[in-house]
């Protein structure tokens, strides 16, 4: 998902009217699109990717998100295209999607919050990245109609849930690339702004 800036329909024929500067002033309003998209790519990364369903990835997101000039009078903010989060850059958005298991009948196993299978920044520590099938130890309990798999040490020691099982999961995209792009709005509009005066001033 990405967020498209162009100028507004009057302002080619302005340009025109202008003659010689015009030409300076298209390429000013094009810097100021340029700066005013990567700030609020800034924007977005920084203040609006930090949800706890996101904590997993949000690293790998905030690297990904970024602002770039398309064209003449063009920016867009976003995720660029084949990059390596393509497969939930759609978080960004507000669309909707369930996820099931490839498995016909099969179980997602996803981590417990809190849980020793995170580390402490919500990231799947490495010995349990590979699933269910590459830890050695453990078993299943039914706990309050959920399905948990976890250990526990010594016979009488206390049991301790890595994943909880199920069949689907609703995931909602935060809304983040809009929320923090229009709240950039102003940022975007004075960045045009000061490019412009550069160019009239002298």
């Amino acid at each position: 998902m990405m967020l498209t800036f162009e100028m507004g329909p009057e302002f080619n024929s302005t340009v025109a009217r202008l003659s010689s500067m015009g030409r300076a002033i298209v390429d000013a309003c094009s810097k100021g699109l340029e700066k005013g998209s990567v700030s609020a790519a800034s924007n977005v990364a920084e203040n609006y990717l930090t949800d706890q369903a996101l904590k997993t990835r949000s690293g790998m997101l905030k690297k990904a998100v970024d602002g770039w000039l398309a064209g003449p009078l063009d920016a867009e903010v976003g995720v660029r295209p084949n990059s390596a989060v393509d497969k939930y850059k759609w978080l960004l958005g507000d669309e909707q999607k369930t996820i099931e298991s490839k498995r016909p009948g099969g179980f997602l196993a996803i981590p417990i919050l809190g849980g020793e299978a995170l580390t402490g920044a919500g990231v799947l520590k490495g010995k349990y990245s590979g699933g269910l099938r590459s830890i050695s130890e453990g078993f299943f309990v039914k706990s309050k109609g959920r399905l948990l798999f976890g250990f526990k040490r010594g016979k009488k020691g206390k049991f301790r849930p890595l994943f909880t099982l199920v069949k689907s999961v609703l995931v909602q995209g935060t809304g983040a690339l809009y929320d923090g792009v229009m709240d950039s709005l102003d940022d975007i509009g004075e960045a045009i702004e000061t490019e412009i005066g550069k160019v009239t001033e002298n």
